[in-house]
């Protein structure tokens, strides 16, 4: 267990020198371009082949692969490893090929389908009408201009502040509409009273689709790095495959900013273009860093395709190869669910106000923070352990390996209790700290805010669910964790059109789907593996939950007394008063947990003082 923590931490600081850069990344796109449709199209466009990535590259292949080629390296040594590596990689690479060409035809009409439907605004008003910011506007119908560009026409008594010739509604507003009723239209970002509809500045369909067909080349570059992941993961080595995200967030930070002030000084939305190329940079920067590494593990750069022709079809040369494949199909359906749902939440909160997508966005690398840190990096280490327990116990490792994963998910709850009672009571003061600045102001703060909190009450199943799906791919049973989260799948798809289409509610309840969903994939994962081990050591793992848990509500306690009493108006400080306020709150949140902790005898904690003890005395 001292290893397995051992290990954890390394990858832990790696994986928060990552996570910290990528929020970085975020606040230069949130603090250039605010909580606007502009950077809505960017991050729907990125979320196409980043979804891919997450799901078939970083989640299942690296994943499989790392499994099998854990096994292989154990039984046959590390030649026979790095040759399951060439042809796995070769195969990879001519995969992705395709797909990314694929990808580029057809984004244009996956846009198409994606975006809900704009026409531009023609608004008739009597000359000399004064300039409101809310006006009652009648319906006069739909038309199709000489570019055969789509039109709504209306007629109003005043003028329209912030009005231009790209305003925009979605036909969806005006599909039940009769001619001459009266709706209330404005314009304004922020503070529109209930039942006015806002237009948006323009539509930016067009934008999305450019940028996508710019970024698809990055999923190759990125699958490319996962396998290198998975590679020197299987040799020991954690930290550095992390650190190439890190290099990923800062060169595409650096050329971004750099090509995007070359398009557009002003940072208007044609700057994104410069961000776009500068993903695919990014991806290039990824792969570059781990080659060094992998050349002194005994890596050397060889083309193995790994397949021949029998006759009637093509058949793999290497059975392991063959696993690694068949292992990662079902993987893709089950280690790629939160993946799909974020897309999900995507595709529906394209239909809410602008600034939605941002807004859940910036909400989840907050929320996957904590995750990153301590879920990743055990599963991270876990996976290998495991694969390599199910060869040396003949097949009967059920006890060994089910009080390994109990420990495992208590070192992680100790971290994730916390860091989900901070996100969901403190989640504006968060926001605003990390991102409240340039135009993105106090309005998207609490906006952010509100869907922080709701991806909160997901965080512990999200973290315990990443050191779980690993399991199944070292076990070599994939296909009942993907049939459950194909459950899960339909259950997060009824829920947000719920939300959406039928109670038109704001997109912190997309969020709030997403908790609900993984909270469900993560108690149908545990109750399977405790089916497949014959149990999951819960005289180890219930105890020290339920005192974790206790600790987490004395601070609970503790963060909602402050928040109520020392957090008001909290958003209109200054940055470094806000962050002094944070930091002194975070601070002394975690001394009440610490203590809280201690007092109620977490057996974590105890080791570590008592190791800490010890080394003093």
């Amino acid at each position: 267990m001292a290893s397995m923590q051992k290990k954890s931490l390394i990858a832990t600081a790696a994986i928060f020198c990552c996570r910290f850069t990528g929020l970085l990344r975020e606040i230069v796109y949130t603090s250039l371009f605010g909580a606007t449709g502009a950077l809505d199209a960017f991050l729907t466009a990125f979320r196409v082949p980043n979804m891919l990535r997450d799901m078939f590259a970083e989640g299942a292949l690296s994943q499989s692969f790392t499994s099998v080629m854990s096994k292989v390296e154990k039984q046959d040594g590390a030649q026979a490893a790095w040759g399951l590596a060439h042809r796995v990689s070769s195969q990879l690479i001519s995969l992705m090929v395709c797909i990314v060409a694929i990808g580029i035809l057809l984004t244009g009409t996956f846009m198409q389908q994606l975006y809900p439907e704009r026409a531009r605004v023609v608004l008739h008003t009597p000359w000399g009408a004064p300039s409101m910011l809310c006006t009652d506007a009648a319906y006069r119908g739909t038309r199709t201009n000489v570019d055969g560009m789509k039109e709504v026409i209306f007629e109003a008594p005043d003028e329209l502040r912030g009005f231009t010739e790209t305003t925009c509604i979605r036909l969806s507003v005006v599909e039940k509409l009769e001619h001459g009723q009266k709706i209330s239209l404005t314009c304004a970002a922020e503070g529109v009273p209930l039942g006015v509809t806002r237009l948006e500045a323009r539509s930016f369909m067009g934008l999305a689709t450019d940028l996508c067909r710019i970024i698809w080349p990055f999923i190759l570059l990125a699958s490319v790095s996962a396998l290198c992941m998975g590679a020197l993961n299987v040799f020991g080595v954690f930290g550095l495959p992390n650190l190439a995200s890190a290099a990923f967030n800062l060169t595409t930070v650096a050329v971004g900013a750099g090509i995007g002030w070359l398009i557009d000084p002003t940072f208007g939305a044609d700057a994104l273009y410069g961000f776009a190329i500068a993903v695919v940079c990014g991806g290039a920067a990824q792969v570059l860093v781990q080659l060094p590494k992998m050349r002194q593990k005994g890596y050397r750069l060889h083309w193995d395709i790994g397949l021949r022709w029998n006759g009637r079809w093509l058949e793999f040369t290497d059975p392991a190869v063959r696993r690694v494949w068949l292992l990662m199909l079902p993987g893709v359906i089950a280690a790629g669910i939160t993946q799909t749902n974020i897309f999900i939440n995507t595709a529906f909160a394209l239909h809410l106000q602008p600034g939605s997508v941002t807004a859940l966005s910036s909400a989840f690398h907050l929320w996957q923070l904590p995750v990153a840190l301590f879920g990743v990096a055990v599963g991270m280490v876990v996976l290998p352990t495991v694969s390599r327990m199910t060869l040396t116990s003949g097949g009967e490792a059920g006890g060994e390996i089910a009080g390994h994963l109990a420990k495992a998910l208590r070192f992680v709850a100790l971290f994730a209790v916390p860091s989900a009672v901070f996100l969901s009571i403190w989640g504006t003061e968060i926001v605003s700290v990390f991102y409240q600045r340039g135009r993105f102001d106090a309005a998207a703060s609490a906006f952010t805010g509100n869907v922080l909190a709701a991806y909160s009450f997901g965080l512990l199943a999200y973290a315990g669910m990443k050191v779980l799906q690993p399991v199944f791919l070292a076990l070599e049973k994939p296909w009942a964790p993907a049939g459950l989260a194909m459950v899960a799948f339909c259950i997060s798809v009824g829920c947000n059109y719920t939300f959406v289409h039928i109670f038109g509610l704001p997109a912190m309840y997309l969020a709030l789907t997403t908790s609900i969903v993984t909270t469900l994939n993560f108690l149908f994962y545990f109750l399977y593996l405790r089916h497949l081990l014959g149990g999951m050591a819960c005289k180890v793992l219930v105890p020290g939950l339920l005192r974790i848990c206790a600790a987490g509500c004395v601070l609970a306690l503790g963060c909602w007394l402050v928040a109520e009493f020392c957090f008001a108006s909290f958003t209109d400080w200054g940055f470094f008063s806000r962050f002094g306020a944070l930091a002194a709150g975070g601070i002394l949140g975690a001394l009440v947990y610490g203590g809280a902790c201690l007092a109620f005898r977490v057996p974590e904690l105890q080791a570590v003082a008592g190791r800490f003890l010890r080394r003093r005395a």
